[in-house]
């Protein structure tokens, strides 16, 4: 499945840690520039598997036996009996241009990575809009994403979500120990299969199950 997308400048700003319109023309260009760099220094990818789940006590168990920890979750998938869990990433081209980046001065590292994290967000939401489009054929409806990581779904989950995608294999995503992934701009969700559509969200900050835990918010305020 081709996923077409875009990186947007105002989206790499908000990831470099710039307050909405308080950057310098400088920035602004730098910005805009590494939005459009980075597009040459991706290679994006990503699996889509679709599961079968039934509400459990301490989570959501999935078809599979895989157990899905946390209240969290448990309430994101509550009005739901499927769920996809995708891994995207935007391979590992995107881990040695913020290096090669950063070799160039501290700016310039922290504008890569920024592109970066923008890049794979956007190739998200690309995916995300995908899977709801062919969804409705089917007259069901996806909600949002949510990672492990996010309120009391625990990071911990990792491993074990990445080794059932067989992500290693299908698109070189790995974690260490430390349930790091690599290639570092790689991001793993579970979005809900609802037969009804669910209610709009509104993405902000405030609305965010992570904002507390989230350094772009801070960055923000």
């Amino acid at each position: 499945m081709k996923i077409n997308f875009d990186v947007d400048k105002n989206e790499v700003l908000r990831y470099s840690g710039q307050k909405d319109g308080k950057a310098t023309p400088q920035i602004e260009k730098l910005a805009e520039s590494y939005a459009e760099k980075i597009k040459e220094n991706i290679s994006p990818r990503h699996i889509a598997a679709r599961f079968n789940l039934s509400q459990m006590k301490d989570g959501v168990m999935l078809s599979n036996g895989i157990l899905l920890k946390g209240n969290d979750i448990k309430k994101h998938l509550s009005d739901c009996d499927e769920c996809y869990i995708i891994c995207a990433t935007v391979g590992i081209q995107a881990d040695s241009f913020i290096r090669s980046s950063l070799a160039m001065g501290s700016i310039y590292g922290l504008m890569a990575d920024a592109a970066a994290t923008a890049a794979v967000e956007s190739y998200c939401d690309s995916v995300e809009n995908e899977l709801r489009q062919q969804l409705k054929k089917e007259k069901l409806y996806l909600t949002w994403r949510y990672s492990p990581g996010y309120g009391d779904f625990p990071f911990t989950q990792q491993p074990e979500i990445l080794s059932m995608l067989k992500a290693d294999r299908l698109v070189g995503v790995t974690c260490n120990d430390s349930c790091i992934m690599t290639p570092s701009k790689s991001v793993t969700a579970v979005m809900g299969i609802a037969k009804n559509k669910p209610a709009a969200r509104d993405r902000t900050c405030d609305t965010c199950p992570n904002k507390d835990n989230c350094n772009f918010s801070c960055r923000q305020r």
